[in-house]
Protein backbone atom coordinates (compact mmCIF):
# COMPACT_ATOMS: atom_id res chain seq x y z
CA UNK A 1 0.00 0.00 0.00
CA UNK A 2 1.41 3.41 -0.94
CA UNK A 3 1.84 5.72 2.02
CA UNK A 4 -0.18 8.93 1.91
CA UNK A 5 0.83 12.29 3.26
CA UNK A 6 0.16 12.81 6.97
CA UNK A 7 -2.91 14.69 8.11
CA UNK A 8 -1.56 18.18 8.77
CA UNK A 9 -2.67 20.02 11.90
CA UNK A 10 -4.68 17.01 13.02
CA UNK A 11 -4.33 15.82 16.56
CA UNK A 12 -5.79 14.89 19.90
CA UNK A 13 -8.14 16.82 22.15
CA UNK A 14 -10.71 16.16 24.86
CA UNK A 15 -14.15 17.57 25.59
CA UNK A 16 -16.22 17.76 28.72
CA UNK A 17 -19.82 16.64 28.43
CA UNK A 18 -21.17 20.19 28.95
CA UNK A 19 -18.88 21.35 26.12
CA UNK A 20 -20.20 18.68 23.76
CA UNK A 21 -23.82 19.51 24.61
CA UNK A 22 -23.17 23.23 24.09
CA UNK A 23 -21.37 22.66 20.75
CA UNK A 24 -24.19 20.45 19.52
CA UNK A 25 -26.86 23.00 20.49
CA UNK A 26 -25.00 25.71 18.53
CA UNK A 27 -24.75 23.59 15.39
CA UNK A 28 -21.00 23.22 15.77
CA UNK A 29 -21.31 19.42 15.74
CA UNK A 30 -22.64 17.91 12.52
CA UNK A 31 -23.30 14.36 11.31
CA UNK A 32 -22.03 13.66 7.75
CA UNK A 33 -23.95 11.56 5.25
CA UNK A 34 -21.78 8.46 5.65
CA UNK A 35 -23.01 7.92 9.19
CA UNK A 36 -25.72 5.36 9.77
CA UNK A 37 -28.89 6.63 11.43
CA UNK A 38 -29.12 6.65 15.21
CA UNK A 39 -29.65 3.00 16.12
CA UNK A 40 -29.00 2.74 19.83
CA UNK A 41 -31.77 1.55 22.08
CA UNK A 42 -32.51 2.58 25.66
CA UNK A 43 -30.18 -0.12 27.02
CA UNK A 44 -27.14 1.24 25.16
CA UNK A 45 -27.91 4.79 26.30
CA UNK A 46 -28.17 3.65 29.93
CA UNK A 47 -24.90 1.75 29.65
CA UNK A 48 -23.14 4.84 28.28
CA UNK A 49 -24.23 6.92 31.28
CA UNK A 50 -23.34 4.12 33.66
CA UNK A 51 -19.81 4.10 32.21
CA UNK A 52 -19.56 7.87 32.67
CA UNK A 53 -20.79 7.67 36.27
CA UNK A 54 -18.35 4.89 37.13
CA UNK A 55 -15.42 6.48 35.30
CA UNK A 56 -15.11 3.78 32.66
CA UNK A 57 -13.60 4.68 29.25
CA UNK A 58 -16.16 5.29 26.52
CA UNK A 59 -13.84 5.41 23.51
CA UNK A 60 -12.34 8.18 21.43
CA UNK A 61 -14.46 10.43 19.23
CA UNK A 62 -13.26 11.13 15.70
CA UNK A 63 -14.13 14.56 14.29
CA UNK A 64 -13.47 16.20 10.93
CA UNK A 65 -13.04 19.96 11.31
CA UNK A 66 -14.33 21.88 8.31
CA UNK A 67 -16.91 24.48 7.41
CA UNK A 68 -20.62 23.69 7.54
CA UNK A 69 -23.53 25.53 5.92
CA UNK A 70 -26.50 27.07 7.68
CA UNK A 71 -29.64 24.97 7.74
CA UNK A 72 -31.44 22.26 9.63
CA UNK A 73 -29.17 19.88 11.53
CA UNK A 74 -30.46 16.59 12.91
CA UNK A 75 -28.95 14.73 15.83
CA UNK A 76 -31.08 11.69 16.49
CA UNK A 77 -34.60 12.91 17.27
CA UNK A 78 -33.58 16.59 17.54
CA UNK A 79 -33.76 18.97 14.56
CA UNK A 80 -32.13 22.39 14.94
CA UNK A 81 -32.04 25.46 12.71
CA UNK A 82 -28.39 26.54 12.95
CA UNK A 83 -26.10 29.17 11.37
CA UNK A 84 -23.12 28.44 9.15
CA UNK A 85 -19.91 27.45 10.93
CA UNK A 86 -16.40 27.87 9.60
CA UNK A 87 -14.92 25.25 11.93
CA UNK A 88 -17.68 22.73 12.63
CA UNK A 89 -16.84 19.30 13.99
CA UNK A 90 -18.24 16.60 11.70
CA UNK A 91 -18.68 13.28 13.51
CA UNK A 92 -16.73 10.56 11.71
CA UNK A 93 -16.94 8.08 14.56
CA UNK A 94 -19.01 8.50 17.74
CA UNK A 95 -22.43 9.58 16.50
CA UNK A 96 -24.29 7.19 18.83
CA UNK A 97 -22.45 8.54 21.89
CA UNK A 98 -22.69 12.22 20.97
CA UNK A 99 -26.39 11.95 20.09
CA UNK A 100 -27.18 10.04 23.29
CA UNK A 101 -25.48 12.70 25.42
CA UNK A 102 -27.12 15.60 23.62
CA UNK A 103 -30.66 14.20 23.51
CA UNK A 104 -30.52 13.06 27.14
CA UNK A 105 -28.93 16.21 28.61
CA UNK A 106 -29.87 19.26 26.53
CA UNK A 107 -32.21 21.29 28.71
CA UNK A 108 -34.21 22.73 25.79
CA UNK A 109 -35.26 19.31 24.50
CA UNK A 110 -38.54 17.96 25.84
CA UNK A 111 -38.04 14.31 25.01
CA UNK A 112 -40.84 12.17 23.64
CA UNK A 113 -38.39 9.33 23.00
CA UNK A 114 -38.14 6.97 25.95
CA UNK A 115 -34.50 6.19 25.12
CA UNK A 116 -33.57 9.69 26.27
CA UNK A 117 -35.98 9.94 29.20
CA UNK A 118 -33.23 8.92 31.56
CA UNK A 119 -33.26 9.00 35.35
CA UNK A 120 -30.75 8.10 38.04
CA UNK A 121 -32.34 5.98 40.76
CA UNK A 122 -30.62 7.14 43.94
CA UNK A 123 -31.84 4.12 45.91
CA UNK A 124 -30.49 1.56 43.45
CA UNK A 125 -27.67 3.78 42.12
CA UNK A 126 -28.50 2.91 38.55
CA UNK A 127 -29.78 4.62 35.43
CA UNK A 128 -33.36 3.79 34.47
CA UNK A 129 -36.09 4.67 32.01
CA UNK A 130 -39.72 5.21 33.03
CA UNK A 131 -41.85 2.09 33.06
CA UNK A 132 -45.26 2.77 31.55
CA UNK A 133 -44.66 6.43 32.31
CA UNK A 134 -43.98 5.83 36.01
CA UNK A 135 -40.70 6.78 37.70
CA UNK A 136 -39.61 5.36 41.09
CA UNK A 137 -39.30 7.86 43.95
CA UNK A 138 -35.83 9.27 44.62
CA UNK A 139 -35.00 9.33 40.89
CA UNK A 140 -33.25 12.39 39.38
CA UNK A 141 -33.79 13.29 35.71
CA UNK A 142 -30.25 13.28 34.32
CA UNK A 143 -31.17 16.38 32.34
CA UNK A 144 -31.34 18.27 35.65
CA UNK A 145 -27.97 16.98 36.86
CA UNK A 146 -25.66 18.47 34.24
CA UNK A 147 -25.72 22.03 35.62
CA UNK A 148 -25.18 22.78 39.28
CA UNK A 149 -27.98 25.34 39.43
CA UNK A 150 -30.65 23.03 37.98
CA UNK A 151 -29.50 20.13 40.18
CA UNK A 152 -29.73 22.26 43.35
CA UNK A 153 -33.17 23.47 42.32
CA UNK A 154 -34.38 19.90 41.83
CA UNK A 155 -32.93 18.79 45.18
CA UNK A 156 -34.62 21.70 46.97
CA UNK A 157 -38.00 20.94 45.40
CA UNK A 158 -37.77 17.24 46.28
CA UNK A 159 -35.91 17.43 49.57
CA UNK A 160 -38.79 15.95 51.59
CA UNK A 161 -38.77 12.82 49.44
CA UNK A 162 -35.02 12.18 49.77
CA UNK A 163 -32.85 10.38 52.27
CA UNK A 164 -29.82 12.17 53.78
CA UNK A 165 -27.35 10.10 51.75
CA UNK A 166 -29.18 11.00 48.51
CA UNK A 167 -27.68 14.49 48.48
CA UNK A 168 -24.13 13.10 48.37
CA UNK A 169 -25.10 10.67 45.61
CA UNK A 170 -26.70 13.49 43.61
CA UNK A 171 -23.56 15.58 44.02
CA UNK A 172 -21.46 12.65 42.82
CA UNK A 173 -23.72 12.23 39.78
CA UNK A 174 -23.48 15.89 38.84
CA UNK A 175 -19.71 15.90 39.33
CA UNK A 176 -19.30 12.78 37.18
CA UNK A 177 -21.26 14.32 34.31
CA UNK A 178 -19.53 17.72 34.53
CA UNK A 179 -15.96 16.54 35.07
CA UNK A 180 -15.72 13.56 32.70
CA UNK A 181 -13.65 14.36 29.61
CA UNK A 182 -14.06 12.33 26.44
CA UNK A 183 -10.94 12.02 24.25
CA UNK A 184 -11.22 13.01 20.61
CA UNK A 185 -9.06 12.99 17.51
CA UNK A 186 -9.67 15.86 15.10
CA UNK A 187 -8.87 15.55 11.40
CA UNK A 188 -8.14 18.93 9.79
CA UNK A 189 -8.17 19.55 6.05
CA UNK A 190 -10.29 19.17 2.94
CA UNK A 191 -8.68 16.03 1.54
CA UNK A 192 -11.70 13.72 1.47
CA UNK A 193 -9.58 10.80 0.19
CA UNK A 194 -7.53 10.84 3.36
CA UNK A 195 -10.63 11.23 5.48
CA UNK A 196 -12.25 8.23 3.80
CA UNK A 197 -9.13 6.19 4.54
CA UNK A 198 -9.29 7.21 8.20
CA UNK A 199 -12.99 6.42 8.28
CA UNK A 200 -12.53 3.01 6.69
CA UNK A 201 -9.85 2.08 9.20
CA UNK A 202 -11.94 3.23 12.15
CA UNK A 203 -15.01 1.50 10.74
CA UNK A 204 -13.16 -1.77 10.16
CA UNK A 205 -12.09 -1.78 13.81
CA UNK A 206 -15.65 -1.43 15.11
CA UNK A 207 -19.05 -2.54 13.87
CA UNK A 208 -18.88 -2.08 10.09
CA UNK A 209 -21.55 -0.05 8.38
CA UNK A 210 -23.07 -1.43 5.21
CA UNK A 211 -21.70 -0.95 1.70
CA UNK A 212 -24.86 0.98 0.92
CA UNK A 213 -24.05 3.49 3.67
CA UNK A 214 -20.44 3.80 2.52
CA UNK A 215 -21.60 4.18 -1.09
CA UNK A 216 -23.94 6.97 -0.05
CA UNK A 217 -21.11 8.60 1.86
CA UNK A 218 -18.78 8.58 -1.12
CA UNK A 219 -21.13 9.56 -3.93
CA UNK A 220 -24.14 11.39 -2.49
CA UNK A 221 -25.11 14.05 -0.03
CA UNK A 222 -28.34 15.29 1.44
CA UNK A 223 -29.02 17.57 -1.53
CA UNK A 224 -28.41 14.96 -4.24
CA UNK A 225 -31.39 13.21 -5.84
CA UNK A 226 -29.33 10.04 -6.29
CA UNK A 227 -28.64 7.68 -3.42
CA UNK A 228 -29.57 4.12 -2.48
CA UNK A 229 -32.30 5.52 -0.23
CA UNK A 230 -33.69 7.70 -3.02
CA UNK A 231 -34.03 4.65 -5.29
CA UNK A 232 -35.93 2.82 -2.55
CA UNK A 233 -38.26 5.83 -2.19
CA UNK A 234 -38.84 6.12 -5.94
CA UNK A 235 -39.81 2.45 -6.13
CA UNK A 236 -42.43 2.73 -3.38
CA UNK A 237 -45.29 3.71 -5.74
CA UNK A 238 -44.98 0.20 -7.21
CA UNK A 239 -46.21 -1.09 -3.83
CA UNK A 240 -43.75 -3.96 -3.90
CA UNK A 241 -42.34 -3.25 -0.45
CA UNK A 242 -38.96 -1.69 0.31
CA UNK A 243 -35.85 -3.19 -1.26
CA UNK A 244 -32.76 -3.37 0.92
CA UNK A 245 -30.37 -0.52 0.09
CA UNK A 246 -27.46 -2.96 -0.18
CA UNK A 247 -29.30 -4.72 -3.01
CA UNK A 248 -29.68 -1.32 -4.71
CA UNK A 249 -25.93 -0.73 -4.52
CA UNK A 250 -25.22 -4.25 -5.78
CA UNK A 251 -27.61 -3.62 -8.67
CA UNK A 252 -25.87 -0.36 -9.60
CA UNK A 253 -22.44 -2.00 -9.51
CA UNK A 254 -23.76 -4.96 -11.51
CA UNK A 255 -25.16 -2.65 -14.20
CA UNK A 256 -21.64 -1.30 -14.61
CA UNK A 257 -20.28 -4.83 -14.89
CA UNK A 258 -17.59 -6.96 -13.32
CA UNK A 259 -17.15 -7.85 -9.67
CA UNK A 260 -19.93 -6.46 -7.47
CA UNK A 261 -17.66 -6.80 -4.41
CA UNK A 262 -14.99 -4.50 -5.85
CA UNK A 263 -13.57 -1.48 -4.03
CA UNK A 264 -16.16 1.28 -4.51
CA UNK A 265 -14.08 4.30 -3.46
CA UNK A 266 -13.11 5.24 -7.02
CA UNK A 267 -16.17 3.86 -8.76
CA UNK A 268 -17.04 6.97 -10.79
CA UNK A 269 -14.75 9.00 -13.00
CA UNK A 270 -14.68 12.83 -13.00
CA UNK A 271 -16.94 12.99 -16.05
CA UNK A 272 -19.57 10.61 -14.63
CA UNK A 273 -22.68 11.65 -12.74
CA UNK A 274 -23.59 9.10 -10.04
CA UNK A 275 -27.20 10.33 -10.10
CA UNK A 276 -27.47 9.12 -13.71
CA UNK A 277 -26.53 5.61 -12.60
CA UNK A 278 -29.02 5.69 -9.76
CA UNK A 279 -31.69 6.52 -12.37
CA UNK A 280 -30.59 3.60 -14.54
CA UNK A 281 -30.62 1.33 -11.50
CA UNK A 282 -34.14 2.40 -10.64
CA UNK A 283 -35.34 1.72 -14.21
CA UNK A 284 -33.69 -1.70 -14.21
CA UNK A 285 -35.22 -2.62 -10.86
CA UNK A 286 -38.65 -1.56 -12.15
CA UNK A 287 -38.24 -4.11 -14.98
CA UNK A 288 -36.99 -6.74 -12.54
CA UNK A 289 -40.04 -6.21 -10.30
CA UNK A 290 -42.35 -6.44 -13.30
CA UNK A 291 -40.78 -9.80 -14.20
CA UNK A 292 -41.13 -11.05 -10.62
CA UNK A 293 -44.79 -10.12 -10.62
CA UNK A 294 -45.29 -12.06 -13.85
CA UNK A 295 -43.83 -15.00 -11.93
CA UNK A 296 -46.45 -14.53 -9.21
CA UNK A 297 -44.26 -12.68 -6.69
CA UNK A 298 -46.51 -9.69 -6.14
CA UNK A 299 -44.72 -8.30 -3.06
CA UNK A 300 -41.24 -8.40 -1.57
CA UNK A 301 -42.61 -10.18 1.51
CA UNK A 302 -43.11 -13.21 -0.73
CA UNK A 303 -39.53 -13.24 -2.05
CA UNK A 304 -37.85 -16.47 -0.93
CA UNK A 305 -34.48 -14.80 -1.46
CA UNK A 306 -33.51 -11.32 -2.69
CA UNK A 307 -30.22 -12.40 -4.31
CA UNK A 308 -31.80 -12.50 -7.83
CA UNK A 309 -32.70 -8.78 -7.73
CA UNK A 310 -29.29 -7.41 -8.87
CA UNK A 311 -29.03 -10.21 -11.44
CA UNK A 312 -32.46 -9.53 -12.91
CA UNK A 313 -31.86 -5.77 -12.88
CA UNK A 314 -28.64 -6.26 -14.83
CA UNK A 315 -30.22 -8.69 -17.28
CA UNK A 316 -33.08 -6.33 -18.13
CA UNK A 317 -30.73 -3.33 -18.26
CA UNK A 318 -28.77 -5.10 -21.02
CA UNK A 319 -31.70 -6.92 -22.67
CA UNK A 320 -34.80 -4.77 -22.44
CA UNK A 321 -36.97 -6.92 -24.71
CA UNK A 322 -35.96 -10.61 -24.56
CA UNK A 323 -38.11 -13.15 -26.37
CA UNK A 324 -40.56 -15.39 -24.55
CA UNK A 325 -38.31 -18.45 -24.68
CA UNK A 326 -35.44 -16.62 -22.96
CA UNK A 327 -37.87 -15.39 -20.32
CA UNK A 328 -38.98 -18.97 -19.74
CA UNK A 329 -35.35 -20.03 -19.22
CA UNK A 330 -34.78 -17.06 -16.92
CA UNK A 331 -37.82 -18.15 -14.93
CA UNK A 332 -36.38 -21.67 -14.71
CA UNK A 333 -33.11 -20.27 -13.28
CA UNK A 334 -35.01 -18.14 -10.77
CA UNK A 335 -37.14 -20.95 -9.38
CA UNK A 336 -34.34 -23.52 -9.34
CA UNK A 337 -32.25 -21.09 -7.35
CA UNK A 338 -35.06 -20.35 -4.91
CA UNK A 339 -36.07 -23.97 -4.42
CA UNK A 340 -32.57 -25.41 -4.11
CA UNK A 341 -31.16 -22.43 -2.25
CA UNK A 342 -29.09 -19.70 -3.91
CA UNK A 343 -25.65 -20.01 -2.39
CA UNK A 344 -26.53 -23.02 -0.26
CA UNK A 345 -23.63 -24.98 -1.72
CA UNK A 346 -21.06 -22.20 -1.98
CA UNK A 347 -22.18 -19.09 -0.15
CA UNK A 348 -24.37 -16.14 -1.14
CA UNK A 349 -21.57 -13.73 -2.08
CA UNK A 350 -19.69 -16.08 -4.46
CA UNK A 351 -23.01 -17.06 -6.02
CA UNK A 352 -23.97 -13.43 -6.65
CA UNK A 353 -20.54 -12.57 -8.06
CA UNK A 354 -20.65 -15.52 -10.44
CA UNK A 355 -24.20 -14.73 -11.52
CA UNK A 356 -23.34 -11.11 -12.34
CA UNK A 357 -20.26 -12.18 -14.28
CA UNK A 358 -22.48 -14.57 -16.25
CA UNK A 359 -24.61 -11.64 -17.38
CA UNK A 360 -22.24 -8.65 -17.44
CA UNK A 361 -18.66 -9.89 -17.07
CA UNK A 362 -16.54 -6.78 -17.66
CA UNK A 363 -16.43 -3.48 -15.81
CA UNK A 364 -17.80 -0.61 -17.92
CA UNK A 365 -17.79 -2.74 -21.08
CA UNK A 366 -21.38 -3.74 -21.96
CA UNK A 367 -20.22 -4.84 -25.42
CA UNK A 368 -18.56 -7.82 -23.73
CA UNK A 369 -21.89 -8.99 -22.31
CA UNK A 370 -23.26 -12.23 -23.79
CA UNK A 371 -26.56 -12.41 -25.65
CA UNK A 372 -29.75 -12.79 -23.64
CA UNK A 373 -29.84 -16.54 -24.31
CA UNK A 374 -26.15 -17.07 -23.53
CA UNK A 375 -26.51 -15.08 -20.31
CA UNK A 376 -29.39 -17.25 -19.09
CA UNK A 377 -27.59 -20.39 -20.23
CA UNK A 378 -24.59 -19.31 -18.13
CA UNK A 379 -26.84 -18.79 -15.13
CA UNK A 380 -28.44 -22.21 -15.47
CA UNK A 381 -25.08 -23.96 -15.73
CA UNK A 382 -24.32 -23.47 -12.04
CA UNK A 383 -27.88 -23.81 -10.72
CA UNK A 384 -28.92 -27.29 -9.49
CA UNK A 385 -31.30 -29.26 -11.68
CA UNK A 386 -33.11 -31.46 -9.18
CA UNK A 387 -36.64 -32.56 -8.33
CA UNK A 388 -38.90 -30.68 -5.93
CA UNK A 389 -37.83 -31.42 -2.33
CA UNK A 390 -40.29 -32.65 0.29
CA UNK A 391 -42.29 -30.10 2.27
CA UNK A 392 -41.94 -29.80 6.02
CA UNK A 393 -45.51 -29.07 7.10
CA UNK A 394 -44.61 -28.21 10.68
CA UNK A 395 -41.89 -25.59 10.39
CA UNK A 396 -43.67 -22.60 8.88
CA UNK A 397 -42.38 -19.07 9.43
CA UNK A 398 -43.33 -16.27 7.10
CA UNK A 399 -39.70 -15.15 6.65
CA UNK A 400 -38.34 -18.63 5.81
CA UNK A 401 -37.52 -19.24 2.15
CA UNK A 402 -39.30 -22.62 2.09
CA UNK A 403 -42.37 -21.11 3.73
CA UNK A 404 -42.50 -18.34 1.14
CA UNK A 405 -42.33 -20.92 -1.64
CA UNK A 406 -45.40 -22.52 -0.11
CA UNK A 407 -47.11 -19.13 0.11
CA UNK A 408 -46.37 -18.51 -3.56
CA UNK A 409 -48.00 -21.85 -4.40
CA UNK A 410 -51.08 -20.85 -2.37
CA UNK A 411 -51.11 -17.43 -4.06
CA UNK A 412 -51.16 -19.17 -7.45
CA UNK A 413 -54.62 -20.53 -6.58
CA UNK A 414 -56.03 -17.01 -6.86
CA UNK A 415 -57.26 -16.53 -3.26
CA UNK A 416 -60.79 -15.12 -3.07
CA UNK A 417 -62.77 -13.19 -0.50
CA UNK A 418 -66.05 -14.40 0.93
CA UNK A 419 -67.99 -12.56 -1.81
CA UNK A 420 -65.99 -14.33 -4.54
CA UNK A 421 -63.79 -11.36 -5.50
CA UNK A 422 -60.04 -11.85 -5.68
CA UNK A 423 -57.98 -10.96 -2.62
CA UNK A 424 -55.69 -8.04 -3.46
CA UNK A 425 -52.51 -9.48 -2.00
CA UNK A 426 -50.53 -6.31 -2.74
CA UNK A 427 -53.03 -4.28 -0.76
CA UNK A 428 -53.00 -6.82 2.08
CA UNK A 429 -49.22 -6.91 2.37
CA UNK A 430 -48.90 -3.13 2.12
CA UNK A 431 -51.52 -2.67 4.85
CA UNK A 432 -50.69 -5.52 7.21
CA UNK A 433 -47.20 -6.78 6.35
CA UNK A 434 -46.66 -10.40 7.39
CA UNK A 435 -50.02 -10.30 9.22
CA UNK A 436 -51.63 -10.62 5.78
CA UNK A 437 -50.90 -14.33 6.26
CA UNK A 438 -53.75 -15.15 8.60
CA UNK A 439 -54.41 -18.05 10.94
CA UNK A 440 -57.20 -20.54 10.27
CA UNK A 441 -56.50 -22.41 13.48
CA UNK A 442 -55.27 -20.70 16.62
CA UNK A 443 -52.23 -22.12 18.35
CA UNK A 444 -50.76 -23.75 15.24
CA UNK A 445 -48.74 -20.90 13.70
CA UNK A 446 -45.86 -23.21 12.72
CA UNK A 447 -48.19 -25.58 10.87
CA UNK A 448 -48.55 -24.52 7.22
CA UNK A 449 -52.03 -26.06 7.08
CA UNK A 450 -53.20 -23.51 9.65
CA UNK A 451 -52.22 -20.48 7.50
CA UNK A 452 -54.00 -18.81 4.61
CA UNK A 453 -54.57 -15.62 2.63
CA UNK A 454 -58.18 -15.27 3.82
CA UNK A 455 -58.46 -11.67 5.09
CA UNK A 456 -59.17 -11.58 8.80
CA UNK A 457 -62.49 -9.81 8.24
CA UNK A 458 -63.64 -12.60 5.89
CA UNK A 459 -62.46 -15.62 7.85
CA UNK A 460 -65.75 -16.38 9.59
CA UNK A 461 -67.85 -15.84 6.47
CA UNK A 462 -65.63 -18.16 4.40
CA UNK A 463 -65.80 -20.82 7.09
CA UNK A 464 -69.59 -20.54 7.38
CA UNK A 465 -70.82 -19.97 3.85
CA UNK A 466 -67.95 -19.93 1.36
CA UNK A 467 -68.86 -21.51 -1.96
CA UNK A 468 -66.70 -24.17 -3.62
CA UNK A 469 -64.83 -21.66 -5.80
CA UNK A 470 -63.82 -19.60 -2.76
CA UNK A 471 -62.86 -22.68 -0.76
CA UNK A 472 -60.71 -24.16 -3.54
CA UNK A 473 -58.85 -20.87 -3.86
CA UNK A 474 -57.57 -21.46 -0.31
CA UNK A 475 -56.86 -25.20 -0.63
CA UNK A 476 -60.03 -25.92 1.38
CA UNK A 477 -63.06 -28.13 0.91
CA UNK A 478 -66.45 -28.51 2.59
CA UNK A 479 -65.27 -31.76 4.15
CA UNK A 480 -62.21 -30.02 5.63
CA UNK A 481 -64.36 -27.20 7.02
CA UNK A 482 -66.72 -29.73 8.56
CA UNK A 483 -63.77 -31.30 10.38
CA UNK A 484 -62.79 -27.88 11.68
CA UNK A 485 -66.35 -27.00 12.80
CA UNK A 486 -66.72 -30.26 14.68
CA UNK A 487 -63.50 -29.82 16.61
CA UNK A 488 -61.44 -32.40 14.72
CA UNK A 489 -58.55 -29.97 14.35
CA UNK A 490 -55.75 -32.48 13.86
CA UNK A 491 -57.69 -34.25 11.09
CA UNK A 492 -58.36 -30.89 9.44
CA UNK A 493 -54.67 -29.94 9.56
CA UNK A 494 -53.59 -33.30 8.18
CA UNK A 495 -56.11 -33.18 5.33
CA UNK A 496 -55.36 -29.61 4.33
CA UNK A 497 -51.62 -30.23 4.69
CA UNK A 498 -51.87 -33.04 2.14
CA UNK A 499 -53.71 -30.74 -0.26
CA UNK A 500 -51.14 -27.97 0.18
CA UNK A 501 -48.25 -30.39 -0.34
CA UNK A 502 -49.75 -31.48 -3.66
CA UNK A 503 -50.44 -27.88 -4.73
CA UNK A 504 -46.90 -26.89 -3.83
CA UNK A 505 -45.33 -29.84 -5.66
CA UNK A 506 -47.29 -29.23 -8.87
CA UNK A 507 -46.64 -25.48 -8.72
CA UNK A 508 -42.88 -25.79 -8.23
CA UNK A 509 -42.41 -28.74 -10.56
CA UNK A 510 -43.96 -26.79 -13.43
CA UNK A 511 -41.44 -24.01 -12.85
CA UNK A 512 -38.33 -26.08 -12.18
CA UNK A 513 -38.83 -28.21 -15.30
CA UNK A 514 -36.41 -30.89 -14.03
CA UNK A 515 -34.28 -32.43 -16.77
CA UNK A 516 -35.43 -29.98 -19.43
CA UNK A 517 -32.89 -29.13 -22.14
CA UNK A 518 -31.28 -25.71 -22.22
CA UNK A 519 -31.33 -24.69 -25.86
CA UNK A 520 -31.96 -21.66 -28.00
CA UNK A 521 -35.51 -20.97 -29.12
CA UNK A 522 -36.84 -22.92 -32.10
CA UNK A 523 -36.97 -19.66 -34.04
CA UNK A 524 -33.27 -19.00 -33.42
CA UNK A 525 -32.38 -22.59 -34.24
CA UNK A 526 -34.32 -22.34 -37.49
CA UNK A 527 -32.61 -19.07 -38.39
CA UNK A 528 -29.22 -20.56 -37.60
CA UNK A 529 -30.04 -23.57 -39.82
CA UNK A 530 -31.15 -21.35 -42.66
CA UNK A 531 -27.98 -19.29 -42.40
CA UNK A 532 -25.91 -22.48 -42.52
CA UNK A 533 -27.67 -23.65 -45.67
CA UNK A 534 -27.01 -20.31 -47.37
CA UNK A 535 -23.31 -20.58 -46.58
CA UNK A 536 -23.22 -24.03 -48.18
Amino acid sequence: MTASAPLERSGGASYSIPELVSLASEGAIRVPTFQRQFVWGAKEVRELFDSLYRGFPVGTLLFWRREAPAGVVRLGPIALEVPAKSDALWVVDGQQRVTSLFASLWSDYASEDERFELYFDLAAQEFINPRRGAVPPRSIPVREALETRSLLTWLRLHSEELEPEDFDLADRLGGALRDYRIPAYIVVGDDQTLLREVFDRVNSAGKPISRAQVFHALFANDDDPGSPASVVRELRPLRFGDIDENRVVQSLLALRGGDVQRDIHNEFGPEEDPADWYDRTQEALVRAIAFLRQEGVVHSLLLPNTLPLPVLATFFHLHSDPDDWVLRLLSRWLWRGWVHGFGREGGQTPTLRRAIRSVNPEYRNPDAAPSAFEAVKNLLEFTPDRDVPDLNLYDFKSNFADSRLTLLALASLGPRRADGSLVDLVEQFEAFGARAITELVRGHRRDVAARSFIPAVDRRLVAEQGDDLVLRSHALSRHALNLLRTGRTEEFLRLRGEVIAEVRYNFLNSRLEPGALVRASLRDLALAGAAGEEEE
